[in-house]
C-alpha cells in the first residue's frame, strides 16, 4: 500500500510519487489542496488513482464545510486563491469527503485512516509525544495513519501492566527506515509525512534546491505488517514559477 497525505495542489510531487510506485493500493490521508497551484488536478488524479481519500481541514474549507476561522494567514490567502479557481465538479467532490476512515482488516488488524489526531480528526496535530499520549487515551484504536503535521513520524506506545502508564517511544522516520507494526500488544501512531511540502528544516521547499525538492510517502506492507518510511527527489521549479506568479509563495 502506498500511503499519502498532504499533497496540497502540488502536482509535479503527486505525479513523481505515484511513477515511483506505480500499481500500489493507494490510501491518502487529506489535504488535496491548498499551498499549491494545481488543486483540480490534484483531486481529479487523486479520484482516480486512490482507494480511500480522506478530507483534511484545507479540503472541507475550500468546499465550504468548514470555515476558515483557525487558518493562519497565509493559509488563508492559499484558501480564497483555491476557491477562486476550483471546478464545481471538485468542491463538490472535496465536499463528499471524510477526515477518518476505518480500513476494515489487514493481516494485522484494523487501520484508524485519519486526518488529524483520532480525537480530532480535522484539527488536531499529533507533533509530540504528550500529543500521542492524548490521542492514545481518545480512543481503542491499534493502529491509525495520519498525517496533518507535514512532518514523517512515529509514536509507539508500548505494552505494560494493564493500569500503568504505557511508555511511548517517539521518532521522526528518516527515508528507508522501518516500523513493524503487527505486534497487537502494541499502539501506533504513524505519519508519511508530507508528499507536496514537508515541514521538517532539512527537507521544506526552498529556492536553492528547487530542482531536487523532496517529497515525503509511506509504502505499507498489508501482509507482514510493515510500514516503511520514503522519500524522493522531483523537480519543482515551474511550480513555484506558478505559485510566486499566483500569490501563494
Amino acid at each position: 500500500m502506498l500511503i499519502l497525505s498532504d499533497i496540497h495542489g502540488n502536482l509535479a510531487a503527486f505525479r513523481a510519487v505515484l511513477n515511483q510506485n506505480q500499481g500500489d493500493l493507494i490510501f491518502c490521508l487529506g489535504d488535496l489542496v491548498g499551498y499549491g497551484p494545481d488543486p483540480n488536478e490534484c483531486v481529479e488524479l487523486a479520484a482516480e488513482r486512490c482507494a480511500v481519500v480522506l478530507g483534511g481541514n484545507h479540503d472541507l474549507a475550500a468546499a465550504g464545510v468548514i470555515d476558515d476561522q483557525d487558518f493562519a494567514s497565509h493559509s488563508k490567502r492559499s484558501l480564497l486563491w483555491t476557491c477562486s479557481v476550483l471546478t464545481p465538479a471538485v468542491r463538490d467532490y472535496l465536499s463528499l469527503l471524510k477526515p477518518q476512515f476505518v480500513f476494515p482488516e489487514d493481516a494485522a488488524g484494523p487501520i484508524l485512516l485519519s486526518h488529524g489526531g483520532p480525537e480530532d480528526p480535522v484539527w488536531s496535530y499529533i507533533f509530540s509525544r504528550e500529543d500521542a499520549e492524548t490521542a492514545f487515551n481518545s480512543g481503542d484504536f491499534s493502529r491509525c495513519f495520519l498525517g496533518h503535521t507535514h512532518i514523517s513520524s512515529a509514536f509507539i506506545s508500548e505494552p505494560g501492566p494493564r493500569r500503568a502508564r504505557r511508555a511511548c517511544r517517539t521518532f521522526y522516520g528518516n527515508p528507508d527506515t522501518s516500523v513493524e507494526t503487527a505486534d497487537r500488544s502494541r499502539r501506533l501512531l504513524l505519519n508519511p509525512g508530507s508528499v507536496g511540502f514537508p515541514r521538517n528544516a532539512a527537507e521544506a521547499p526552498s529556492r536553492k534546491r528547487l530542482d531536487r525538492a523532496i517529497s515525503r510517502y509511506a509504502i505499507y506492507d498489508s501482509e507482514t505488517g510493515v510500514w516503511h518510511f520514503k522519500a524522493l527527489e522531483y523537480d519543482m521549479r515551474d511550480t513555484m514559477k506558478r505559485m510566486i506568479a499566483a500569490g501563494l509563495w
